[in-house]
């Protein structure tokens, strides 16, 4: 991943808690790191083959000037999301902001907050429950999905009855699809969803046995991961109609699956 610098970047602005900060602002110190995946300007030494300075430049002057709200914090994630939105080639940027002007009585050089942001990626996993509560496990492992911070734009598709693959003699699955945009990295998520599977007490004894919960990432983005811990896409989802029906809600995935028949509707969403 190649970097690119922006360093202590001087602003007049009005990010405080204090009356006087808003209206009379006062110094910030921006610096930003951008990841891009392989410049290309390095090979063709074109200026529209790399990310534009003055363009990042202009626009974190913007938020810094018009911003009116209490935490630098915020501040950071405003200016994270702009620099991200404005120009797709960038994956990662880590932003910080300086207020050498803090009104706190003390010695100091300067109050500082940093941040790390990627780019928000549509991920969808596939949701299913056959012990206890069925729908009520399904619903807390959503709800508990919804509160990850960097979550956002969430979409839950209708929730089917499946009859069991693998193991037929255990009691049939409610099944579901949930789709959002997140820039938790694919990894970390896994680790999320196995915090939220061991909350709702999953149980990992017999290979596709009866179990509260199950949550799989199917897709992350157009990413293709290939790890023992973790394949992307999930190699058996066009194989599954617990995933193939639900998904249909959320993503064209083409034509029905054969064995599409064999689902029905549990509760429509």
């Amino acid at each position: 991943m190649d970097k690119i610098t922006l360093s202590k970047m001087e602003f007049e602005g009005h990010t405080g808690c204090l009356d006087f900060e808003k209206t009379d602002g006062q110094k910030f110190i921006i610096s930003l790191e951008i990841f891009i995946d392989r410049i290309r300007g390095c090979y063709t030494d074109d200026l529209s083959d790399t990310a534009d300075y003055a363009k990042i430049y202009g626009l974190t002057k913007e938020i810094v000037s018009e911003d009116k709200g209490n935490l630098i914090e915020c501040l950071a994630q405003k200016i994270a999301d702009g620099v991200l939105k404005s120009d797709n080639r960038i994956d990662k940027v880590q932003v910080t902001v300086s207020k050498p002007e803090a009104p706190v009585k003390g010695i100091f050089e300067t109050m500082e907050v940093t941040i790390e942001r990627r780019r928000k990626e549509f991920v969808i996993l596939s949701l299913g429950s056959n012990l206890g509560d069925r729908e009520a496990n399904i619903i807390a492992a959503e709800e508990a999905l919804k509160k990850l911070p960097g979550v956002e734009d969430i979409k839950c598709a209708s929730i089917y009855e499946t009859e069991p693959v693998g193991l037929e003699e255990q009691p049939y699955f409610l099944n579901t699809c949930i789709g959002f945009y997140t820039d938790i990295g694919p990894f970390e998520l896994l680790d999320k969803i196995h915090v939220i599977e061991n909350d709702l007490l999953r149980t990992r004894d017999v290979h596709w046995g009866p179990r509260t919960i199950d949550i799989d990432i199917i897709f992350y983005g157009d990413r293709v991961i290939m790890r023992p811990e973790l394949t992307i896409p999930h190699p058996r989802w066009h194989l599954r109609s617990f995933v193939t029906v639900p998904l249909r809600e959320i993503k064209d995935v083409g034509t029905d699956h054969p064995d599409d028949k064999e689902v029905s509707l549990y509760r429509k969403r």
